[in-house]
């Protein structure tokens, strides 16, 4: 006896269970965590570190800096920025830690990010240990030779530079409340450690101007002079390598050191900048690689739009490209795993 084929409610029920299944299906890939790994990652070592060394407190040595034991305990170079000692300073480290990297690390990437941190906490540490022995040599206070840091002071700054350079980069990768403050957030920062710590000594962590001013640093050379940008026709998706090199760093007017302050105050700064590039870029990273081009090339008339209102025109507007490169190709991977499923 032949079967009867199934009924049209049946049918219907089946349809809207596999119509259901695919919907959630596609709103489960769909779904962007409110942090990042990375982020969170931090967080939790920064956390469990604080809670160890409550029920430990010895192992506080072992991961801490302590300025007259660096040398036999080198690794505390490296593991005193993933610890704290307190664990209000752990949690409110880490709270802020996850709110920069939000904004940071979509636009820069996990791995920038990772390279960016770790950079600066190890000049952070570096410049904590020098300047608690050379304090200690000027005033002979032994407590700062043997005093314990710990902290995530240098990844915080790290992480406000890369705000910094985001936010002049990538349109809309800052809410535009915050905006037009963050290219002096890094330069506050350093001035509130500065001014908090110099008022009230027993408030703030040992070393932690010393630590943020290292991350700074530290943060900014690495960005500015060595971190490597994608290939243009990477960027763009084209197959191929291209037969350019892209330039190494962020050359542009709004990450020098002087745009950190108010326009007032720049030319304070300026020496710096032209000091930093004598280092790192050769003497003449400052100018660019397009004006030792232009030496070489006859003379022309110039080029109208060159204004830098223009040019921030056109970084708005390539921004803005490649935001929509980037939505498309997201909400085609996400298409193409609904119907895989």
């Amino acid at each position: 006896m032949a079967e009867s084929p199934p009924s049209s409610s049946a049918a219907a029920a089946a349809a809207g269970s596999g119509s259901g299944s695919s919907s959630s299906s596609m709103s489960s890939s769909s779904f962007t965590p409110p942090y990042t790994r990375l982020s969170l990652l931090y967080s939790a070592l920064l956390l469990s570190s604080s809670l160890l060394m409550l029920v430990l407190p010895g192992v506080r040595s072992y991961l801490g800096l302590v300025p007259a034991k660096v040398l036999p305990y080198a690794t505390t170079i490296i593991t005193t920025a993933y610890c704290d000692a307190s664990v209000v300073s752990a949690i409110l480290s880490g709270a802020l830690i996850c709110t920069l990297a939000r904004m940071v690390e979509p636009v820069m990437g996990t791995v920038e990010i990772a390279k960016t941190i770790a950079i600066a906490n190890v000049g952070g540490a570096i410049v904590t240990w020098l300047w608690l022995v050379f304090t200690f040599a000027v005033t002979q206070r032994t407590d700062l030779l043997y005093s314990n840091v710990t902290g995530a002071h240098a990844a915080i700054a790290a992480l406000f530079v890369a705000l910094k350079q985001v936010n002049a980069k990538a349109v809309g990768a800052v809410p535009s409340t915050i905006a037009p403050y963050v290219p002096y957030m890094p330069a506050a920062l350093l001035l509130l450690t500065a001014l908090v710590s110099s008022v009230a000594t027993n408030l703030l962590p040992t070393g932690l101007p010393s630590n943020a001013l290292g991350g700074t640093i530290a943060a900014w050379v690495y960005l500015r002079y060595f971190r490597q940008p994608p290939a243009p026709t990477e960027a763009l998706g084209a197959p191929g390598a291209s037969p350019y090199q892209p330039i190494p760093g962020d050359a542009s007017e709004e990450f020098a050191v002087a745009s950190c302050v108010p326009p007032a105050f720049q030319a304070a700064l300026t020496p710096f900048d032209r000091f930093t590039d004598r280092i790192f870029g050769g003497g003449s990273y400052a100018s660019g690689a397009a004006g030792s081009l232009a030496a070489g090339m006859p003379s022309a008339a110039p080029l109208p739009g060159n204004d830098s209102e223009d040019a921030r025109r056109r970084r708005e507007r390539g921004a803005r490209a490649l935001e929509e490169r980037l939505a498309q190709a997201a909400a085609a991977k996400q298409s193409a795993a609904a119907s895989a499923v």
